[in-house]
């Protein structure tokens, strides 16, 4: 009997593993909802859309999980200088790029030097490394970047997808926009072609075996192929979906979400994002936002959790702030100001001279209270229509044009602006320099994200302090203050928490949400039991 129960047994086990050698080499098709990807140069892009395939293909120095706390990546491990001026950090010494190309202190050296050479035109990766003032190389694989000032958000910058080290051998063969189209990381996926609009293709890389320690799976990823399809209409991805063309989509919506979450065939997510929320920034230095009691009264006038709450069910959170409630950081005390008040938003108009006029727009000095929200895809159009709605009850004309990311960039270049929509993920509140401190304003041929414009010295100075601050309590009333700040001035005209709602086909496992850099991560996908 025993006999029997052993034979059954070793049929059951070879019968189990000729079926998985039998079976195709696991592939993971994602389904993208944007086809105007540019670079992906993790030194250049600040774009989730590009981050998204970003992170298949290149690792960090240090690892973060969904919940952004910090593990070992690239780096073994670090230490930080009690005055907060430089960052050790003591590298993996068993890596290679995807060319062959060793990992060492010289490549990260590289990396950062070429990430703050204007030539390379970076767009978050140079926010990132702070007040970088040089690097140290200690020996083959320890390097120690150095500070101009103490910068308390050095541990999350380097756990960021922008500060991911590539090859030197490849930038060096291939130059800088080379590069670009055909990137060469140490991550579990190496790049192999991009079809402009349709899709771009990844292979594992067979050497890989470093993974993060909260990765349950280690060495190579069990995925063999991964396809990232360019689908940016959201039901023909849907449909995809369904169709089994495409295992995952991102930015389903909210109707589907519902739907898909209550079909066993079918997993869903909303990822909450870390760092600022969609949302705008108000134009202080021309046309009729240079006023602060008309930015005021647009903030008066739109009821975002009625607005949001409508649009998303329930799904989706309002913002109330220039940072969302999953950044540390976070002040509940922007919730209180700018309560929906359509009287207070009429008073300061009034206040301001703008009286009611002709099909209810109002008018000062013979012209109409009129301001254009540019908005480039996918900014959130449908949300731009409602607040033009809203705006329109308290006489103000906003006018909502849908632009191109070139067309975009040339406004900003040439200040011809009143109000466009940003979002920005990281999981520090020192990202607030970014579209607020003075330094960012752009210029012509220096894109950057000071939108509002705004030239304020107390504001540069506090953010300058949040950056250096060590010790975290006294960072939180900072950051706080900065928050305060920008709304009492309302700069920032904020909509909602940003989020990916992703939906997958359950006969796979293994997604990773990773909120800090709001994409998916593939490497430890498999087929579900």
């Amino acid at each position: 009997m025993r006999s029997m129960l052993l034979g059954a047994a070793l049929a059951a086990l070879m019968s189990a593993q000729a079926a998985a050698q039998n079976r195709p080499p696991l592939t993971i098709t994602w389904g993208e909802d944007d086809n105007a990807a540019r670079t992906y140069d993790p030194r250049v892009t600040q774009s989730r859309h590009e981050s998204q395939l970003i992170v298949q293909v290149f690792d960090t120095l240090i690892g973060s999980d969904e919940n952004a706390a910090f593990f070992p990546g690239l780096a073994e491990r670090w230490e930080v200088a009690p005055d907060g001026m430089s960052v050790t950090l003591f590298l993996r010494r068993d890596v290679t790029f995807h060319d062959g190309t060793p990992f060492n202190a010289e490549a990260v050296r590289f990396n950062w030097e070429s990430i703050r050479d204007p030539r390379l035109g970076s767009q978050a990766a140079i926010d990132l490394l702070g007040p970088y003032a040089g690097s140290d190389v200690i020996d083959s694989h320890t390097i120690r970047i150095r500070y101009s000032r103490p910068y308390a958000a050095s541990l999350a910058s380097l756990s960021q997808n922008e500060l991911s080290p590539v090859s030197p051998t490849a930038v060096e063969r291939l130059g800088n926009e080379g590069f670009a189209q055909a990137p060469v990381g140490t991550g579990p996926f190496r790049f192999v072609s991009w079809e402009r609009g349709r899709q771009v293709v990844l292979e594992r890389y067979d050497a890989y075996n470093w993974a993060p320690p909260f990765m349950t799976h280690q060495g190579p990823s069990r995925v063999a192929r991964v396809v990232h399809r360019f689908i940016p209409d959201a039901a023909t991805r849907v449909a995809a979906l369904e169709r089994g063309e495409i295992d995952i989509a991102d930015v389903v919506p909210v109707l589907d979400l519902k739907r898909l979450s209550e079909d066993r065939r079918y997993r869903t997510v909303v990822g909450n994002a870390a760092g600022m929320p969609l949302g705008a920034l108000l134009n202080t230095s021309r046309g009729p936002f240079q006023d602060i009691r008309v930015r005021q009264a647009l903030m008066y006038a739109v009821d975002r959790p009625r607005m949001v709450q409508g649009m998303f069910f329930g799904l989706i959170d309002p913002a109330f702030g220039p940072l969302s409630k999953t950044t540390p950081g976070y002040s509940p005390v922007v919730e209180a100001m700018y309560r929906p008040d359509r009287n207070r938003a009429i008073a300061l108009l009034e206040e301001a001279g703008w009286r009611p006029g002709p099909g209810g727009i109002r008018v000062k000095d013979g012209q109409p209270l009129v301001a254009t929200y540019f908005v480039p895809p996918p900014m959130g159009q449908d949300v731009a229509v409602q607040v033009q709605a809203e705006a329109r009850r308290v006489g103000i004309d906003l006018r909502v044009e849908n632009i191109t990311f070139a067309r975009n960039q040339e406004l900003v270049f040439a200040n011809a602006y009143d109000m466009l929509p940003l979002r920005w993920i990281n999981a520090d509140p020192s990202l607030l320099s970014i579209p607020f401190h003075s330094r960012n304003i752009a210029e012509t041929g220096r894109y950057r994200f000071n939108w509002a414009r705004i030239q304020d010295p107390v504001m540069d100075e506090l953010l300058a302090r949040g950056e250096a601050v060590v010790d975290m309590a006294e960072r939180a009333k900072v950051y706080e203050e900065i928050q305060k700040r920008v709304m009492e001035q309302a700069l920032w005209f904020p909509l909602h928490n940003q989020v990916q709602t992703i939906a997958w086909r359950a006969n796979r496992s293994g997604y990773r949400f990773a909120r800090a850099q709001w994409i998916m991560r593939f490497y430890e996908v498999a087929e579900a039991n």
